[in-house]
């Protein structure tokens, strides 16, 4: 069930992302996410942010899968969590920064960091265990 709780957190921020490229664009029931940005500037960092996450989430998502389902005894729920944390966070650095911000360096270094890290290390230790 650890992939079902980060599928179910990503989801919200997905969700969180959409509004906010929706209010950008106009929509008067959700301006309350435009949070005084000017839509000319933010709104195609806007739109990067919530497709980066699109892309993103859903190979890390059937790596977790992929790692649960195993039941492997080398394998824990801890590593499994922290592998969907660390990622969980990076997406969420990594949203703000594009989705809210018109620039802030440690957020899109950090977020992408702890976006590619945990994907690489669940990509190295699945092969581990399959291989």
């Amino acid at each position: 069930m650890v992939t079902a709780l980060y599928a179910s957190l990503l989801t919200l921020w997905f969700v969180f992302l959409s509004m906010r490229v929706i209010a950008l664009r106009g929509n008067p029931m959700v301006a309350f996410l435009i949070l005084g940005a000017s839509p000319d500037d933010m709104l195609e960092r806007a739109v990067r942010a919530h497709g980066n996450l699109a892309e993103y989430a859903p190979i890390m998502l059937i790596l977790l899968y992929l790692l649960e389902s195993l039941h492997s005894e080398s394998l824990t729920q801890s590593t499994i969590h922290v592998l969907g944390g660390t990622f969980l966070l990076g997406r969420l650095m990594h949203g703000m920064c594009f989705g809210f911000m018109k620039s802030s360096m440690p957020l899109r270094i950090g977020g992408t960091m702890l976006t590619l890290f945990p994907l690489m290390g669940a990509a190295i230790l699945l092969l581990t265990l399959v291989v």
